[in-house]
Protein backbone atom coordinates (compact mmCIF):
# COMPACT_ATOMS: atom_id res chain seq x y z
CA UNK A 1 0.00 0.00 0.00
CA UNK A 2 3.18 2.30 1.02
CA UNK A 3 4.36 2.16 -2.28
CA UNK A 4 1.52 2.21 -4.24
CA UNK A 5 0.47 5.09 -2.11
CA UNK A 6 4.63 6.71 -3.30
CA UNK A 7 3.55 5.78 -7.12
CA UNK A 8 0.35 7.74 -7.04
CA UNK A 9 2.47 11.15 -5.41
CA UNK A 10 5.02 10.57 -7.44
CA UNK A 11 4.02 9.29 -11.01
CA UNK A 12 7.39 9.20 -13.17
CA UNK A 13 7.44 5.73 -12.61
CA UNK A 14 3.64 4.97 -12.20
CA UNK A 15 2.55 1.35 -13.78
CA UNK A 16 0.17 0.91 -16.42
CA UNK A 17 -3.19 1.44 -15.06
CA UNK A 18 -6.89 2.19 -15.92
CA UNK A 19 -8.53 4.54 -13.43
CA UNK A 20 -12.55 4.97 -13.26
CA UNK A 21 -14.20 7.74 -11.35
CA UNK A 22 -17.98 8.24 -11.78
CA UNK A 23 -21.62 7.88 -10.26
CA UNK A 24 -21.72 4.72 -12.28
CA UNK A 25 -18.64 3.03 -13.44
CA UNK A 26 -19.16 -0.21 -15.59
CA UNK A 27 -16.92 -2.62 -16.99
CA UNK A 28 -18.84 -4.78 -19.69
CA UNK A 29 -18.77 -8.55 -19.63
CA UNK A 30 -17.31 -8.10 -23.24
CA UNK A 31 -14.48 -5.96 -21.89
CA UNK A 32 -10.69 -7.53 -20.64
CA UNK A 33 -8.66 -4.73 -18.96
CA UNK A 34 -4.95 -4.95 -19.15
CA UNK A 35 -3.07 -4.59 -15.96
CA UNK A 36 -4.81 -2.95 -12.65
CA UNK A 37 -8.27 -1.13 -12.54
CA UNK A 38 -8.91 1.39 -10.02
CA UNK A 39 -12.22 1.99 -9.20
CA UNK A 40 -14.41 4.53 -7.63
CA UNK A 41 -18.29 5.77 -7.99
CA UNK A 42 -21.54 5.02 -6.13
CA UNK A 43 -22.29 2.16 -8.30
CA UNK A 44 -19.54 0.34 -9.74
CA UNK A 45 -20.47 -2.61 -11.56
CA UNK A 46 -17.24 -4.90 -13.13
CA UNK A 47 -18.39 -7.82 -15.39
CA UNK A 48 -15.41 -8.22 -17.50
CA UNK A 49 -11.79 -9.56 -16.80
CA UNK A 50 -8.84 -7.96 -15.78
CA UNK A 51 -5.23 -9.43 -16.22
CA UNK A 52 -4.14 -7.52 -13.09
CA UNK A 53 -4.66 -6.05 -9.72
CA UNK A 54 -8.65 -4.80 -8.82
CA UNK A 55 -9.04 -1.67 -6.33
CA UNK A 56 -12.03 -0.27 -6.38
CA UNK A 57 -14.50 1.68 -3.32
CA UNK A 58 -18.07 2.48 -3.74
CA UNK A 59 -21.61 2.56 -2.25
CA UNK A 60 -23.21 -0.69 -4.71
CA UNK A 61 -20.47 -2.55 -5.77
CA UNK A 62 -20.93 -5.96 -7.93
CA UNK A 63 -17.93 -8.21 -9.24
CA UNK A 64 -18.56 -10.13 -11.58
CA UNK A 65 -15.29 -10.72 -14.05
CA UNK A 66 -12.09 -13.00 -13.14
CA UNK A 67 -9.20 -10.75 -11.72
CA UNK A 68 -5.90 -12.83 -12.25
CA UNK A 69 -4.09 -10.83 -9.21
CA UNK A 70 -5.30 -9.56 -5.94
CA UNK A 71 -8.09 -7.73 -5.12
CA UNK A 72 -9.66 -5.01 -2.68
CA UNK A 73 -13.00 -4.12 -2.45
CA UNK A 74 -15.14 -1.69 0.10
CA UNK A 75 -18.19 0.03 0.07
CA UNK A 76 -22.01 -0.19 1.35
CA UNK A 77 -23.35 -3.22 -0.36
CA UNK A 78 -20.97 -5.83 -2.35
CA UNK A 79 -22.01 -8.39 -4.25
CA UNK A 80 -19.10 -10.93 -5.60
CA UNK A 81 -20.12 -13.60 -7.97
CA UNK A 82 -16.90 -13.37 -9.82
CA UNK A 83 -13.33 -15.27 -9.63
CA UNK A 84 -10.45 -14.09 -7.88
CA UNK A 85 -7.21 -15.88 -8.59
CA UNK A 86 -5.19 -14.49 -5.70
CA UNK A 87 -6.27 -12.77 -2.43
CA UNK A 88 -8.98 -10.84 -2.02
CA UNK A 89 -9.71 -8.05 1.00
CA UNK A 90 -13.12 -6.62 1.40
CA UNK A 91 -14.57 -4.01 4.00
CA UNK A 92 -18.51 -3.54 3.64
CA UNK A 93 -21.67 -3.24 4.90
CA UNK A 94 -23.36 -6.36 3.76
CA UNK A 95 -21.16 -8.58 1.69
CA UNK A 96 -22.32 -11.63 -0.64
CA UNK A 97 -20.09 -14.05 -1.73
CA UNK A 98 -21.12 -16.41 -4.81
CA UNK A 99 -18.17 -16.71 -6.76
CA UNK A 100 -14.74 -17.94 -6.13
CA UNK A 101 -11.58 -16.39 -3.71
CA UNK A 102 -8.38 -19.08 -5.04
CA UNK A 103 -6.32 -17.40 -2.60
CA UNK A 104 -7.10 -15.77 1.07
CA UNK A 105 -10.07 -14.28 1.68
CA UNK A 106 -10.12 -11.52 4.57
CA UNK A 107 -13.48 -9.57 4.79
CA UNK A 108 -14.83 -7.32 7.48
CA UNK A 109 -18.82 -6.70 7.60
CA UNK A 110 -21.89 -5.87 9.61
CA UNK A 111 -23.23 -8.90 7.56
CA UNK A 112 -21.25 -11.65 5.63
CA UNK A 113 -22.93 -14.33 3.46
CA UNK A 114 -20.43 -16.96 1.52
CA UNK A 115 -23.17 -18.46 0.15
CA UNK A 116 -23.87 -22.14 -1.09
CA UNK A 117 -21.46 -22.49 -4.51
CA UNK A 118 -19.07 -20.36 -3.45
CA UNK A 119 -15.28 -20.97 -2.43
CA UNK A 120 -12.31 -19.88 -0.60
CA UNK A 121 -9.15 -21.80 -1.88
CA UNK A 122 -6.98 -20.25 0.85
CA UNK A 123 -7.87 -19.22 4.62
CA UNK A 124 -10.59 -17.96 5.83
CA UNK A 125 -10.70 -14.58 8.04
CA UNK A 126 -13.66 -12.48 9.17
CA UNK A 127 -15.52 -10.14 11.16
CA UNK A 128 -18.89 -8.90 11.26
CA UNK A 129 -21.62 -8.56 13.21
CA UNK A 130 -23.39 -11.76 12.05
CA UNK A 131 -21.35 -14.07 9.27
CA UNK A 132 -22.45 -17.03 7.86
CA UNK A 133 -20.36 -19.36 5.92
CA UNK A 134 -22.04 -21.55 3.39
CA UNK A 135 -19.34 -22.53 0.97
CA UNK A 136 -15.97 -25.10 1.23
CA UNK A 137 -13.27 -23.26 2.81
CA UNK A 138 -9.99 -25.29 2.17
CA UNK A 139 -7.54 -23.16 4.10
CA UNK A 140 -8.25 -22.35 7.97
CA UNK A 141 -11.49 -20.40 9.14
CA UNK A 142 -10.61 -17.35 11.89
CA UNK A 143 -13.81 -15.80 12.63
CA UNK A 144 -15.45 -13.04 14.99
CA UNK A 145 -18.26 -10.77 15.66
CA UNK A 146 -21.64 -11.34 16.93
CA UNK A 147 -23.59 -14.30 15.31
CA UNK A 148 -21.45 -17.38 13.57
CA UNK A 149 -23.01 -19.59 11.23
CA UNK A 150 -20.71 -22.29 9.72
CA UNK A 151 -22.84 -24.95 7.57
CA UNK A 152 -20.13 -26.18 4.99
CA UNK A 153 -16.78 -28.08 4.72
CA UNK A 154 -13.44 -26.00 6.60
CA UNK A 155 -10.61 -28.07 6.01
CA UNK A 156 -8.24 -26.32 8.57
CA UNK A 157 -8.72 -25.87 12.01
CA UNK A 158 -11.35 -22.98 13.09
CA UNK A 159 -11.31 -20.21 15.89
CA UNK A 160 -14.33 -18.24 16.65
CA UNK A 161 -15.00 -15.76 18.90
CA UNK A 162 -18.21 -14.56 19.28
CA UNK A 163 -21.62 -14.09 21.49
CA UNK A 164 -23.59 -17.50 19.38
CA UNK A 165 -21.83 -19.53 17.66
CA UNK A 166 -24.15 -22.03 15.24
CA UNK A 167 -22.65 -25.05 13.47
CA UNK A 168 -25.19 -26.41 10.72
CA UNK A 169 -26.13 -29.92 9.77
CA UNK A 170 -23.79 -29.56 6.61
CA UNK A 171 -20.97 -28.67 8.47
CA UNK A 172 -17.37 -31.04 7.69
CA UNK A 173 -14.92 -29.68 10.35
CA UNK A 174 -11.49 -30.93 11.37
CA UNK A 175 -10.37 -29.11 14.82
CA UNK A 176 -13.11 -26.51 16.72
CA UNK A 177 -11.81 -23.71 19.51
CA UNK A 178 -14.46 -21.54 19.99
CA UNK A 179 -14.95 -18.51 22.98
CA UNK A 180 -18.70 -17.24 23.91
CA UNK A 181 -21.36 -16.80 26.46
CA UNK A 182 -22.23 -20.56 25.84
CA UNK A 183 -21.82 -23.66 24.44
CA UNK A 184 -22.66 -23.65 20.58
CA UNK A 185 -25.77 -25.06 18.96
CA UNK A 186 -24.60 -28.03 16.86
CA UNK A 187 -26.80 -29.74 14.49
CA UNK A 188 -27.55 -33.56 14.02
CA UNK A 189 -25.64 -34.19 11.05
CA UNK A 190 -23.06 -32.15 11.32
CA UNK A 191 -19.41 -33.84 11.57
CA UNK A 192 -16.40 -32.53 13.47
CA UNK A 193 -13.67 -35.10 13.15
CA UNK A 194 -10.90 -33.54 15.76
CA UNK A 195 -11.06 -31.91 19.36
CA UNK A 196 -14.01 -29.58 20.44
CA UNK A 197 -12.21 -26.88 22.68
CA UNK A 198 -14.74 -24.52 24.18
CA UNK A 199 -14.17 -21.84 26.45
CA UNK A 200 -16.91 -19.62 27.93
CA UNK A 201 -16.63 -16.00 28.26
CA UNK A 202 -19.02 -13.84 30.58
CA UNK A 203 -20.19 -11.29 27.63
CA UNK A 204 -17.38 -8.92 27.11
CA UNK A 205 -14.49 -10.23 28.97
CA UNK A 206 -12.74 -7.06 29.26
CA UNK A 207 -9.78 -8.31 30.27
CA UNK A 208 -9.24 -10.45 27.07
CA UNK A 209 -10.36 -6.96 25.23
CA UNK A 210 -7.41 -5.08 27.17
CA UNK A 211 -5.03 -7.52 26.11
CA UNK A 212 -6.17 -7.91 22.75
CA UNK A 213 -6.07 -4.40 22.28
CA UNK A 214 -2.85 -4.04 23.75
CA UNK A 215 -1.11 -6.52 21.28
CA UNK A 216 -3.04 -4.76 18.20
CA UNK A 217 -1.19 -1.54 19.27
CA UNK A 218 2.07 -3.24 19.60
CA UNK A 219 1.44 -4.65 16.53
CA UNK A 220 0.59 -1.54 14.61
CA UNK A 221 3.37 0.23 16.27
CA UNK A 222 5.84 -3.02 14.69
CA UNK A 223 3.94 -2.62 11.01
CA UNK A 224 4.43 1.38 11.36
CA UNK A 225 7.52 1.31 11.77
CA UNK A 226 8.60 -1.27 9.19
CA UNK A 227 6.73 0.00 6.38
CA UNK A 228 7.68 3.55 7.01
CA UNK A 229 11.40 2.30 7.22
CA UNK A 230 11.12 0.17 3.67
CA UNK A 231 9.10 2.58 2.53
CA UNK A 232 11.55 5.97 3.07
CA UNK A 233 14.45 3.65 1.98
CA UNK A 234 12.57 3.31 -1.59
CA UNK A 235 11.67 6.74 -1.59
CA UNK A 236 15.11 8.51 -1.37
CA UNK A 237 16.69 5.51 -3.51
CA UNK A 238 14.01 5.57 -6.23
CA UNK A 239 13.44 9.32 -6.18
CA UNK A 240 16.36 11.20 -4.16
CA UNK A 241 15.95 14.62 -5.62
CA UNK A 242 12.22 14.69 -5.29
CA UNK A 243 12.69 13.75 -1.92
CA UNK A 244 15.59 15.86 -1.39
CA UNK A 245 13.07 18.97 -2.33
CA UNK A 246 10.66 18.20 -0.30
CA UNK A 247 12.18 17.54 3.08
CA UNK A 248 14.21 20.77 2.73
CA UNK A 249 10.47 22.99 1.28
CA UNK A 250 9.39 21.21 4.28
CA UNK A 251 12.31 22.35 6.84
CA UNK A 252 12.38 25.94 5.50
CA UNK A 253 8.99 26.31 5.89
CA UNK A 254 7.82 24.51 8.97
CA UNK A 255 5.55 27.22 10.94
CA UNK A 256 3.82 27.79 7.47
CA UNK A 257 3.35 24.22 6.41
CA UNK A 258 2.68 23.06 9.84
CA UNK A 259 -0.78 25.71 9.99
CA UNK A 260 -1.47 24.70 6.62
CA UNK A 261 -1.33 21.05 7.55
CA UNK A 262 -3.90 21.87 10.80
CA UNK A 263 -5.98 23.46 8.64
CA UNK A 264 -6.61 20.89 5.86
CA UNK A 265 -5.90 17.52 7.60
CA UNK A 266 -9.60 18.45 9.92
CA UNK A 267 -11.34 20.54 7.31
CA UNK A 268 -11.04 18.84 4.58
CA UNK A 269 -12.81 15.05 5.39
CA UNK A 270 -15.66 17.64 6.25
CA UNK A 271 -15.57 19.24 3.41
CA UNK A 272 -16.02 15.97 1.45
CA UNK A 273 -18.80 14.54 3.48
CA UNK A 274 -20.83 17.84 2.57
CA UNK A 275 -19.84 16.84 -1.06
CA UNK A 276 -21.25 13.67 -1.31
CA UNK A 277 -24.86 14.66 -0.22
CA UNK A 278 -24.86 15.76 -3.41
CA UNK A 279 -25.19 13.27 -7.17
CA UNK A 280 -22.83 16.04 -8.76
CA UNK A 281 -20.35 15.95 -5.49
CA UNK A 282 -20.18 12.37 -4.78
CA UNK A 283 -17.20 11.07 -7.48
CA UNK A 284 -15.91 14.52 -6.93
CA UNK A 285 -15.45 13.86 -3.04
CA UNK A 286 -14.49 10.14 -3.51
CA UNK A 287 -11.65 10.91 -6.11
CA UNK A 288 -10.65 13.79 -3.79
CA UNK A 289 -10.78 11.49 -0.12
CA UNK A 290 -8.61 9.28 -2.61
CA UNK A 291 -5.64 12.12 -2.80
CA UNK A 292 -6.20 12.98 1.13
CA UNK A 293 -5.69 9.46 1.97
CA UNK A 294 -2.57 9.02 -0.38
CA UNK A 295 -1.14 12.49 0.58
CA UNK A 296 -1.41 11.33 4.59
CA UNK A 297 0.46 8.19 3.50
CA UNK A 298 3.33 9.76 2.09
CA UNK A 299 3.33 12.48 4.77
CA UNK A 300 4.03 9.08 7.55
CA UNK A 301 6.75 7.93 5.49
CA UNK A 302 8.28 11.12 5.49
CA UNK A 303 7.74 12.64 8.56
CA UNK A 304 10.05 10.02 9.95
CA UNK A 305 12.93 11.68 6.93
CA UNK A 306 12.39 15.21 7.90
CA UNK A 307 12.86 14.50 11.43
CA UNK A 308 16.05 12.14 11.09
CA UNK A 309 17.23 15.59 8.54
CA UNK A 310 16.51 18.00 11.32
CA UNK A 311 18.04 16.11 13.90
CA UNK A 312 21.11 15.53 11.68
CA UNK A 313 21.50 18.55 10.87
CA UNK A 314 21.21 20.04 15.07
CA UNK A 315 23.82 17.25 16.26
CA UNK A 316 26.25 17.52 12.94
CA UNK A 317 25.97 21.39 13.08
CA UNK A 318 25.42 21.25 8.76
CA UNK A 319 24.60 24.18 7.01
CA UNK A 320 22.11 22.68 4.90
CA UNK A 321 19.32 19.47 5.08
CA UNK A 322 20.87 15.98 4.21
CA UNK A 323 18.63 13.54 2.73
CA UNK A 324 20.41 10.23 2.62
CA UNK A 325 19.72 6.58 3.37
CA UNK A 326 21.40 6.88 6.65
CA UNK A 327 19.19 9.76 7.53
CA UNK A 328 16.34 7.52 6.71
CA UNK A 329 17.86 4.47 8.66
CA UNK A 330 18.28 7.03 11.98
CA UNK A 331 15.24 9.82 11.45
CA UNK A 332 12.27 6.58 11.24
CA UNK A 333 13.09 4.30 14.09
CA UNK A 334 13.63 7.53 16.30
CA UNK A 335 9.74 9.48 15.46
CA UNK A 336 7.77 5.31 15.61
CA UNK A 337 10.15 4.67 19.47
CA UNK A 338 9.12 8.78 19.82
CA UNK A 339 5.19 6.77 19.91
CA UNK A 340 6.48 5.19 23.83
CA UNK A 341 6.70 8.19 25.50
CA UNK A 342 3.19 9.61 26.32
CA UNK A 343 2.14 12.91 25.43
CA UNK A 344 5.44 13.96 23.80
CA UNK A 345 5.97 11.54 21.90
CA UNK A 346 2.58 11.58 20.49
CA UNK A 347 3.03 15.54 19.91
CA UNK A 348 6.33 15.18 18.36
CA UNK A 349 4.47 12.31 15.75
CA UNK A 350 1.89 14.86 15.15
CA UNK A 351 3.41 18.24 14.46
CA UNK A 352 5.78 16.31 11.62
CA UNK A 353 3.26 14.49 10.10
CA UNK A 354 1.04 17.34 9.92
CA UNK A 355 3.69 19.65 8.65
CA UNK A 356 5.12 17.22 5.90
CA UNK A 357 0.99 16.75 5.17
CA UNK A 358 0.67 20.49 4.56
CA UNK A 359 3.75 20.60 2.24
CA UNK A 360 2.58 17.62 0.35
CA UNK A 361 -0.77 19.40 -0.19
CA UNK A 362 0.92 22.46 -1.37
CA UNK A 363 3.37 20.32 -4.07
CA UNK A 364 -0.16 18.91 -5.34
CA UNK A 365 -1.65 21.82 -6.06
CA UNK A 366 1.69 23.46 -7.60
CA UNK A 367 1.79 20.25 -9.86
CA UNK A 368 -1.47 20.89 -11.00
CA UNK A 369 -1.47 24.45 -11.26
CA UNK A 370 1.21 23.72 -13.79
CA UNK A 371 -0.53 20.55 -15.25
CA UNK A 372 -3.76 23.23 -16.15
Amino acid sequence: MVPLALFLFFPSTLPAADLRVGRRVTVLPSETISGNLYAAGAEIVISGNLTGDLVCAGGNVYVGGTVAEDAVVTGGDLNLTGRVRKDLRVAGGRVNLSGQVDGEFLVVGGQVHILPGASVGGDLVVAGGRVIVEGPVHGSLRAAGGEITINETVAGPVRVRASSVVIGSQARLGELTYLAPQEAQIAEGAQIRGPVTFHMTAGTDRQWLGRALGRIGLAFLLLTFLMSLAAGLFAVLVFPKTSEELVRYTLHNFGKELLRGVVLFFVMPAAFFLATLTIVGLPLAVVAGLVHFTIGIVAVVFAGIAFGSLLWKTVAKKEEYEITWKIVLVGVPLLVLANLVPVIGLLCNAVFFLTVFGALYQRFWSAVRTAT
